[in-house]
């Protein structure tokens, strides 16, 4: 049973309705629909991909099924906001699942996410530095997701501004925006110092590597940090847009990573013994 102590407003006006609702129903399209492109990605990968090491494949569906749980609960509250609590006012200012959802599911994904880039950081560099750096940071914002579940299971409430869960969510929501940092600065040094030892005909490869880390990387980041910023500043639903879909852009990242050989797999490469060797040590195929 899920204990709400904060009570919401008792006269809450039309544009704090607004404000609260409003962005729940965005969070839940954009999960929705990143999660049809989660599907897609998924199926690329499945197709094109079945030689792949068995535990690449369940670190994939893993995710993917986590991904699925996510927006099943986050849907469960949606139904209780705007379908069983319609024009409720307390319906609405609760939080039901939201303890599930958000800091437990998104974090554990973005864990995983995480400690596996940094592993892939490891095997291009050799550094076990930088990866033990990354998995601590993963680490200690799951860790800050566990503790605001715990907050917010014994007040689900909108209006819950204790000082541990803004604490929490801080540590959480932060050290997500730092390990993301880490691993896009990581992996473009490591990138980069590849692409000069790596020959011409490949560099082209090794580019597009690169935007696709520095992208990627500062999506998720701006993604948390957005989240961090409205949760702290703005006393309404906005920080639940950012919030609800950052599992699906840490997935989805996962994906565009493993399914972006499809477009380095060019049949003069793949021709040349010497240009796999190198891709071996920087792309999946080394899997």
């Amino acid at each position: 049973m899920v204990h709400v102590v904060s009570p919401p407003p008792e006269n809450p006006s039309r544009e704090d309705i607004i404000f609260l609702a409003g962005p729940r129903l965005i969070g839940l399209i954009f999960n929705w629909g990143l999660l049809g492109v989660l599907t897609t990605q998924v199926y690329i990968y499945y197709v094109n991909f079945p030689k792949d090491r068995r535990f690449l494949k369940i670190l994939v569906y893993v995710v993917y099924v986590l991904d699925w749980v996510q927006t099943c609960s986050a849907t469960y509250d949606a139904f209780q906001w705007f379908v069983y609590g319609w024009g409720s006012t307390p319906a609405l200012y609760g939080l039901y699942t939201a303890y599930l959802n958000i800091p437990i599911l998104s974090s554990t994904i973005g864990a995983i996410v995480q400690i596996f880039f940094g592993w892939r950081i490891w095997t291009i560099s050799d550094s076990r530095v930088v990866f033990a750096f990354v998995v601590l940071l993963a680490l200690l914002q799951l860790g800050g997701g566990g503790a605001v579940a715990y907050f917010l299971y014994n007040d689900a409430s909108e209006v819950a501004r204790s000082v541990g869960l803004v604490r929490a969510v801080g540590i959480r929501l932060a050290g997500s925006a730092a390990v993301d940092t880490v691993i896009a600065v990581s992996m473009t040094y490591f990138l980069i110092r590849s692409r000069t030892q790596a020959l011409n005909h490949i560099n082209t490869v090794l580019t597009r590597l690169i935007r696709l880390t520095i992208e990627t990387g500062t999506l998720t980041a701006i993604a948390a940090i957005v989240d961090l910023v409205f949760f702290l500043r703005a006393h309404n639903g906005l920080h639940q847009v950012s919030g609800v879909i950052l599992c699906k852009l840490y997935s989805n990242t996962l994906l565009v990573l493993f399914n972006n050989r499809l477009k380095n797999a060019a049949p003069d490469v793949e021709s040349n013994s010497q240009t796999l060797r190198v891709l071996d040590s920087i792309e999946m195929q080394s899997f």
